[in-house]
């Protein structure tokens, strides 16, 4: 007979602390802080573009690891305080980035960057925050950022971005398989369906 209380085995085993078990929520919260930081060193401009990629690489990161805490550290059928907002502060830290560059004029204007911002962000209140449009906007911003930054520096590009993004989706490629075969089209599928009158 198993014993049900703290000195057994088996319960000590699936205890988790509050560090780990909020582990993800600070990853997802974090990716929120570094996404204004850029913003804010858009008053620095163009002399802050390294900076920039580093945190901007930084941020991330931490979306490939706030899922796997969550699904390393969080009981079953659970989601992380922060995980229902995930996309949503994936697209904050994405118009943060593009606002960065916007209003630095790399490769695009302010007018064209606050276009986009303002687009995206009619998009996802009139959608009421439909996860595929937010989904839709945050892909199409980072295909966005890849491009610029690419045009901007090729060789910062080349030497520290590339790589890192490559090494990312490497680490992470069963669930960016999993993304783009198994949930993208099932999420937009399900929305076809619904919206058809």
């Amino acid at each position: 007979m198993i014993r049900n209380d703290k000195s057994s085995p088996e319960v000590e085993s699936r205890t988790i602390s509050p560090l780990k078990e909020n582990l993800a929520d600070f990853l997802t919260l974090s990716r929120a802080i570094i996404g204004l930081t850029i913003l804010s060193l858009s008053f620095i401009g163009k002399d802050a573009y390294i900076a920039v990629v580093i945190i901007a690489l930084i941020g991330g990161a931490t979306d490939i690891f706030d899922g796997k805490a969550a699904r390393r550290y969080l009981r079953e059928n659970r989601q992380s305080k922060l995980g229902k907002y995930d996309v949503e502060i994936d697209n904050l830290f994405v118009l943060c980035v593009i606002a960065y560059l916007s209003f630095s004029e790399i490769v695009i204007s302010k007018v064209a960057g606050l276009g986009w911002i303002g687009l995206a962000l009619m998009a996802i209140v009139l959608s009421k925050g439909k996860a595929q449009i937010l989904i839709l906007f945050e892909t199409a911003g980072v295909i966005a950022l890849l491009i610029i930054t690419g045009l901007y520096n090729l060789k910062i590009f080349a030497l520290i971005i590339a790589p890192t993004v490559i090494a990312g989706v490497l680490i992470n490629h069963k669930r960016v398989l999993y993304l783009v075969f198994d949930y993208w089209p099932k999420l937009y599928s399900d929305w076809k369906r619904n919206i058809k009158p």
